[in-house]
């Protein structure tokens, strides 16, 4: 339980210090509250409630323990399984923050969505490519093209 608990107090100092950085960001001609300064915001949002979820948890766990022993004895996917695939779908997204200034937004758009199809069972094909390559193009138009708002760039030039 402690370890739980100091792994949730060290993903609220990044969430805090994530908001931090994300609320300097300047708002544009077309700021709202969810959009290129303020989803950053929302992202130090969930990851604190992620911090605070399991900080519960690590405090609920003997009855958790019950719910998922009693959910699997039903059939159903147990909670663990459910938190693995959630971490998967994290890993992901930090995947996508970490490669987008090396890659450009384009191209690891399509390895994102690939990535998705493929983490949610997708097999591999000239049909997932395609909509990889598609969904990526639209994402480009709608905000590049339609809304003006400026995507990193390849190489950070």
């Amino acid at each position: 339980m402690v370890r739980q608990l100091t792994c949730s107090a060290i993903l609220l100092l990044i969430a805090a210090g994530y908001y931090s950085v994300a609320s300097q960001i300047t708002r544009s001609a077309l700021a709202d509250e969810i959009g290129p300064a303020g989803l950053p915001v929302v992202y130090a949002l969930v990851l604190a409630t992620v911090a605070l979820a399991l900080a519960a948890k690590a405090v609920f766990r003997p009855l958790l323990l019950r719910t998922a022993d009693a959910t699997a004895s039903a059939g159903e996917p147990t909670l663990g399984f459910l938190l693995r695939r959630a971490g998967g779908v994290f890993a992901i997204g930090v995947g996508y923050v970490l490669i987008v200034p090396l890659a450009g937004y384009f191209l690891t758009l399509i390895m994102v969505i690939a990535a998705m199809a493929l983490y949610q069972g997708e097999r591999t094909s000239a049909r997932l490519a395609t909509i990889a390559v598609a969904g990526a193009a639209s994402f480009w138009l709608l905000f590049v093209q339609l809304l003006g708002i400026p995507m990193p760039s390849l190489w950070g030039a």
